[in-house]
Order: structure tokens, then C-alpha cells, then sequence
């Protein structure tokens, strides 16, 4: 009964060690989240330029044109 009472005791104490100590440590994912969606709000307040291609039409940018095969 008292080995296990030990053991108990000492998980605790271990658990509670490692959650003092990383709780003062700064989350490094969080920081690179963070200056990521910095840049992203950057790049949406430049003004968007017109769409570099010619003629205005509904393809995807992946399809053939209609008469791909005339030509």
C-alpha cells in the first residue's frame, strides 16, 4: 500500500515539475502563427492588379481552351 501511495505521489510531483517548468516558455508555434497571419494581412492590403490574361473568360486556369483541337 505504501509502495503505491509512493509511486502516486511521485507521478504527481513529476507532472507538476514539468508543468512548472514549461510554463514559462513561449510557445514558438504560436509566434510563427502570428507573424505568418501578419504577412497575409500585409498582402491583403495591397491592391490586387488586374488578371494578366487576355480575354476575360469562366476556364479554370487548369482547362485546354474550347478549340484547343483546331489549332
Amino acid at each position: 500500500m505504501l509502495v503505491i501511495l509512493a509511486i502516486s505521489a511521485g507521478t504527481l510531483m513529476t507532472i507538476l515539475f514539468s508543468l512548472m517548468r514549461n510554463a514559462g516558455k513561449k510557445d514558438e508555434i504560436a509566434e510563427l502563427l502570428a507573424e505568418e497571419e501578419k504577412e497575409k494581412e500585409k498582402e491583403d492590403e495591397k491592391p490586387k492588379g488586374e488578371y494578366a490574361g487576355g480575354e476575360d473568360d469562366d476556364s479554370q486556369p487548369w482547362e485546354k481552351e474550347a478549340d484547343w483541337w483546331q489549332k
